[in-house]
């Protein structure tokens, strides 16, 4: 029986995560847990997220789904398997692109990382997207 039980360690919201020589990645416009647009509704030409997730090998599943302040899927859910060379358990990292982003009001937006289908398990990464002009200036 296989004992490993993969498992959410941290996601980062940005603008863009590029693909690098040397195989490695930048993360452009990291977001923070507040998210200022200009107004609403506001257009992201892509929203990414970086996850980190551990206990991973290959054949296991990841669905990143991004729902709206009503619960409501706010875009196209972003599913894969981790490739069966990839020996775990081991931290696997998930870079999951929503392009083109329309968000039409402000609240508590959602990230759902659900692993191997396992939706009891499934975890909720909360950001807030406000308006500029909410934005209180010291």
């Amino acid at each position: 029986m296989d004992a490993r039980k993969p498992e959410f360690e941290y996601a980062i919201i940005c603008d863009d995560i590029r693909h690098e020589m040397g195989d490695k990645f930048s993360l452009i416009g990291v977001y923070g847990s507040d998210i200022y647009v200009a107004q609403l509704p506001f257009l992201f030409p892509k929203l990414s997220a970086a996850i980190s997730c551990l206990n991973m090998s290959g054949g296991d599943t990841f669905v990143v789904e991004l729902r709206d302040p009503t619960g409501q899927a706010a875009a196209e859910a972003i599913a894969g398997e981790v490739p069966l060379e990839v020996k775990g358990p081991t931290r696997f990292m998930i870079f999951g692109v929503f392009p083109p982003l329309r968000l039409e009001k402000a609240g508590l937006y959602k990230l759902m990382i659900i692993i191997n289908g396992d939706e009891a398990a499934r975890t909720e990464v909360p950001f807030m997207i406000k308006a500029a002009d909410s934005r209180v200036l010291h």
